[in-house]
């Protein structure tokens, strides 16, 4: 049988709006010696089951020719049939083959996750031959949906909610569940699997059934049934219309343009931190009240509240849910787009800064393309306005499927009149560098107007514009500050207050000079990190040596290890590879050997590398090992990132020089 691999997306997604779950099946020339020959076996067990009956069609539609083709289709369309055979009202599907690798992905509507989850189980047993007998699996199964099965009432509510553009979030579905809602439903369950939210941020409503609990008044008169939970699991009408739905939408939303929290979201391989720390800076600056999620954490108008990675649908909904802010900035990586989906239907503003070979090898994700194609996903939900790096080949591939009202073109390296050759056709603006007065200025040109902004070298976090990559950095965040509608004034003067630290941008080109020798600490993981970081470490002026103390996580392919060692190599004048605290199956000392590998292979002298096999607290040998006039780069994991601060601040007060 075919190697099958199945996830499922609970939002709008890379793939389509819909709810699906994503079936990649792996074919190998034998496999096809176990398909059935006839999907007539498939309908005689079905109809054996009494599941079907005899009079019944199946499948629905027809199978392609091609035995990938066919096998795929029929294993999708019987899912799909155990899933409406248990109340659940799904149609969707599609299919995509590639012969060359032997591969096809299926996508499968689903009205819950676990349900559609479970339905391709049962599928795939059934196609494969595990399973003759469905009649005690598939009742157990129609049981299983059944308990989870949308009411009729929340279902034509959500439809018209999607008409107008009201974001809805079911709050019994993952990531949430109905208990993390007692404090607002008193612990009872007007309707099961009927909670809903309805609206972001300070506009938000949450509905049970037809009952919204956060209004004094409710519903009687419209829905005339305060428990329909048992003939909705038998699929009658329960007299809630299409017309019933909108009029609850027009009374609790009579302001048809409040419903929705405005947001920025910024993707790319590498800078998408710091660009959304500092959209967040800016919008503050302004006197928004900013939502934001880094890879840092979870942050309410400027508070904490979670601390660490969650830069997908989970830390998203954390912001949008808020009614502490009224903007978000979200900071979206590829893990989140792959597997996850949005948060959101769409963005007001997409920011895309870069593509590279970084995690590649994930989700079927192979080539730089396929990765830009993903990336691209996300600008595509943008509806006002687009950021696209046009120094990046990858990123400025993607301006003709934009469909927004502006896309800005930010480029260091391109002139306004070739941005515009580029862009061609498409309702633009730009972002460029010009010399102003023999000083490096950032200047935005939209439609006839020219408006220079700022000096580069005023943004403390360029470091007197020597940090290539913080220069690019900001003109995404300008520009997409810019897009949202914030005035110049406010964007020059929260720019020329953004610094590169541990307390705005930890683990971001932070710089400690209070000991005899400097220090820089760095999160770059990659090849373009690394030659960023290594171009930046060139304008430094250093009398002693320059050494690197670094790791490498070991989720990265061996190739891209090695590889990425070019970006270091002759930057540095010792090397000291670390171990991995996380080895993911790999042997230990694997990581540094490959490191020294690749820099042996980059020219780098056997002399000048060394080893840090023991990963606890590997930093003090870098520490011990620095001496007055030298600088010290470290590179560690961001959860490494307090225990050094407090060893360097406890050396600096030791040393007398603290301040």
């Amino acid at each position: 049988m075919p190697a099958v691999e199945w996830f499922a997306y609970c939002f709008p997604n890379r793939r389509t709006d819909k709810t699906v779950v994503e079936i990649t099946l792996n074919f190998s020339p034998a496999d096809q010696q176990g398909f059935p020959q006839h999907c007539s076996e498939i309908k005689n067990l079905l109809t054996n089951s009494g599941i079907l009956t005899a009079d019944e069609a199946f499948p629905e539609q027809n199978l392609p020719d091609d035995r990938m083709g066919w096998y795929t289709s029929l294993l999708v369309q019987t899912a799909l049939l155990f899933q409406c055979k248990a109340g659940h009202r799904v149609s969707f599907f599609s299919i995509s083959c590639d012969p060359d690798k032997n591969r096809s992905v299926a996508l499968m509507e689903h009205e819950h996750c676990d349900v559609g989850m479970t339905a391709v189980k049962l599928a795939i047993e059934l196609v494969t031959g595990k399973r003759s007998l469905l009649e005690e699996p598939f009742r157990m199964f129609k049981q299983f949906a059944l308990e989870r099965l949308l009411p009729i009432e929340t279902e034509a509510i959500i439809n018209a909610a999607n008409r107008r553009e009201i974001p809805s979030i079911q709050l019994e579905r993952q990531p949430y569940k109905r208990e993390d809602f007692d404090q607002l439903t008193g612990g009872k369950c007007i309707s099961r699997n009927g909670l809903l939210m309805l609206g972001h941020g300070i506009h938000q409503h949450v509905l049970d059934g037809t009952y919204c609990l956060d209004k004094a008044e409710d519903f009687r008169d419209i829905a005339t049934s305060q428990d329909r939970n048992q003939t909705d699991a038998e699929g009658t009408d329960s007299g809630f219309t299409k017309s019933m739905a909108d009029d609850l939408l027009n009374w609790l939303f009579p302001d048809k343009n409040n419903t929705r929290m405005r947001v920025i979201a910024v993707t790319g391989t590498n800078g998408k931190t710091t660009t959304t720390r500092m959209i967040n800076h800016i919008l503050m600056h302004a006197d928004q009240a900013p939502g934001m999620v880094c890879t840092d954490g979870v942050f309410l108008n400027g508070r904490q509240i979670h601390e660490g990675d969650q830069c997908a649908d989970t830390g998203h909904l954390k912001v949008l849910t808020s009614k502490e802010v009224n903007a978000a900035v979200l900071e979206t990586h590829h893990a989140g787009i792959l597997k996850r989906g949005f948060a959101f239907e769409w963005c007001d503003i997409a920011v895309c800064l870069n593509v590279t070979e970084d995690h590649l090898g994930m989700a079927n994700i192979e080539t730089v393309e396929q990765m830009a194609k993903v990336k691209q996903a996300l600008s595509e939900r943008a509806r006002h306005g687009v950021v696209l790096n046009a120094d990046d080949p990858y990123c400025l591939g993607m301006l003709d499927s934009m469909h927004v009202e502006k896309t800005c073109l930010a480029s260091m390296e391109y002139e306004v009149a070739e941005l515009r050759k580029l862009a061609g056709e498409s309702t633009a603006c730009f972002c460029v560098l010009e010399s102003i007065n023999k000083s490096q200025w950032l200047v935005i040109y939209d439609l006839q107007q020219r408006l220079p902004l700022m000096n580069v070298a005023s943004i403390p976090a360029t470091f007197n514009g020597t940090a290539g990559f913080n220069i690019s950095n900001a003109m995404h965040a300008v520009a997409a500050s810019y897009l949202f509608g914030i005035k110049i004034e406010e964007i020059v003067g929260a720019m020329s207050h953004f610094r590169s630290g541990p307390d705005s941008t930890p683990g971001r080109l932070n710089v400690f000079d209070d000991l005899p020798f400097r220090v820089i600490i760095d999160f770059a993981h990659n090849i373009a990190g690394f030659q960023k970081l290594s171009e930046f470490i060139d304008t430094q002026p250093v009398s002693g040596r320059k050494i690197l103390v670094f790791g490498i996580s070991s989720n990265h392919r061996d190739v891209d290890i090695k590889a990425a060692m070019s970006g270091l190599a002759g930057h540095f004048d010792h090397y000291i590879c670390v171990d991995c605290h996380d080895l993911q199956g790999r042997q230990a000392n694997e990581i540094p050997t490959l490191l020294a590998s690749g820099l042996t292979s980059a020219g780098v002298a056997e002399s000048d590398i060394g080893f840090v096999l023991d990963t606890h607290e590997w930093w003090r040998h870098g520490l011990e090992m620095a001496e007055s006039g030298d600088l010290l780069v470290m590179i560690p994991d961001p959860y490494e990132l307090k225990p050094i601060w407090g060893l360097l601040g406890s050396m600096a007060a030791t040393a007398g020089d603290f301040c």
